[in-house]
């Protein structure tokens, strides 16, 4: 830092334009004229920061590591004078809640009020009724209450038969008939209301609990988030021109990389004195013991992929870290997924396909839109056509070519919002729509998504996101 020339933001301000342009963050200055046309979110966000202080924007958006590493590789030197910003301070509401007074428990077999005022009413029209009758008629109706007999023995005599004292003694027959009938019955209601303890009061229950199947992909292995760790490449293959699929071998064969359907690895290395670092998202995924798999295009003048990767040589060594990025996908994320995905941003969409394919249980439906210049640049057709026809109800794939041979069965031109209605499920809470690919493309299919009814993403991509960006 201390051999770092200064720059003033007048001279920074001299290098505004597409062909040559500086930026100021955090008190560093930046030429990223390379980076324009490689910006996730298109030259114009760069261009409106272009000879300025982006220090605000940059905080802003939330930029990931992955932009901190890649912002580092074009540091030129340090602004002049640079003012320290201050982050606003977080508040959090809180709000409290009286938690609800306590109800007392009812003990376990106790008659409610309900059920003595029932006893009460009936005792009394019981009392009643038979006030005046009872006398004559209960010895020879209920001879089998002995009792009844017992607790009334005036009920023998012939005195308590009169006339004179009959009701009175029919009332009080009565009162200790209603006091029985009701003690019994409490008694029964009681037994049946009655909570029982003991495993053995009840009838057996088997549960039938399905088996909780582990997710392998959210294994942990040979990646590590926060350290580089080096992998030889063991094997190279160009799949279309400039594109390569370059296979690393892991220290132990039945060892997994450690990747989370949907996250990507960053790549570093040493280029002409720089340290230069990129993401991809591998092909692979913790199924594939021993090995990582990286599908990757080589630009002639890119600085990581032309200058390092396409020049590699078998047993050289990949320096990774990871596992990294926005999305890791489980199944039940959403029921319908759309994706557009052009040229190499086939690769984190191969990686949710195979996943979902190869899981018997999840159900999820795939619509992929799949652009690319010629027939002979679409990458991993193969294994896409093989997922499609095998698994018909999870996979739609539509190929759409800037330049189709004769006799093409699929689209040409331009993925226009008229395609994206036809082949892509509706806008709704359980659909998404993920995108990867140049950033002109994927800048024109998030409007015409939100066109359709999509809501628009932020400027960070979240899983929460009806349109991801990867």
């Amino acid at each position: 830092m201390q051999n770092l020339p200064q720059y003033t933001t007048a001279e920074v301000a001299g290098h505004k334009s597409k062909d040559d342009l500086w930026i100021a963050v955090r008190g560093k200055v930046y030429n990223v004229t390379d980076y324009v046309r490689d910006h996730p979110g298109g030259p114009e966000v760069l261009m409106d920061v272009a000879g300025l202080d982006a220090t605000e924007a940059y905080e802003d958006v939330g930029h990931s590591e992955d932009a901190d590493e890649i912002l580092e590789a074009y540091l030129i030197g340090t602004l002049k004078d640079a003012q320290e910003r201050v982050r606003p301070q977080t508040v959090r509401l809180i709000q409290s809640t009286s938690p609800a007074p306590p109800t007392a428990p009812r003990k376990a077999g106790s008659i409610t009020p309900v059920a003595l005022t029932i006893f009460s009413i009936g005792g009394a029209a019981v009392t009643l009724y038979f006030g005046s009758h009872l006398h004559t008629t209960l010895p020879a109706r209920w001879p089998a209450l002995p009792e009844l007999r017992s607790i009334l023995p005036s009920l023998q005599s012939p005195d308590a038969r009169s006339t004179s004292g009959g009701f009175y003694t029919g009332f009080a027959a009565a009162t200790g008939l209603a006091t029985l009938v009701g003690s019994l019955v409490a008694s029964k209601l009681s037994q049946m209301t009655q909570i029982k303890s003991g495993f053995t009061n009840y009838p057996a229950y088997i549960k039938c609990r399905p088996r909780i199947r582990s997710n392998p992909h959210l294994v942990k292995g040979f990646l590590d988030p926060k350290e580089y760790k080096g992998l030889p490449l063991v094997r190279k293959e160009e799949l279309a021109p400039n594109v390569y699929r370059f296979v690393l071998q892991l220290p132990n064969p039945q060892e997994v990389i450690g990747l989370p359907i949907g996250q990507h690895v960053a790549i570093r290395a040493n280029v002409d004195g720089k340290t230069v670092s990129r993401s991809y998202t591998p092909t692979s995924n913790n199924l594939d013991r021993g090995v990582l798999e990286l599908v990757i295009k080589c630009y002639p003048d890119g600085l990581l992929t032309g200058r390092y990767l396409a020049h590699l040589e078998i047993g050289q060594e990949i320096q990774l870290r990871g596992p990294k990025g926005a999305m890791k996908y489980t199944p039940g994320l959403c029921k319908r997924i759309g994706m557009i995905a052009g040229g190499t941003g086939i690769t984190p969409m191969y990686q949710l396909i195979r996943a979902i394919c190869e899981d018997p249980t999840d159900l999820t439906e795939i619509s992929l839109i799949y652009a690319n210049r010629t027939e002979d640049d679409i990458l991993l057709r193969r294994q896409l056509d093989g997922f499609a026809q095998q698994y018909p109800r999870n996979l739609q794939i539509w190929y759409m070519l800037d330049t189709p041979p004769k006799a093409w069965a699929f689209g040409s031109g331009y993925v226009t919002a008229e395609i994206m209605k036809e082949r892509l499920p509706a806008s709704g809470p359980d659909t998404k729509v993920m995108l990867c690919g140049p950033p002109g493309m994927v800048n024109a299919s998030k409007k015409a998504l939100v066109s359709l009814g999509f809501q628009a993403p932020g400027a960070v991509a979240k899983m929460s996101d009806q349109i991801f960006c990867f």
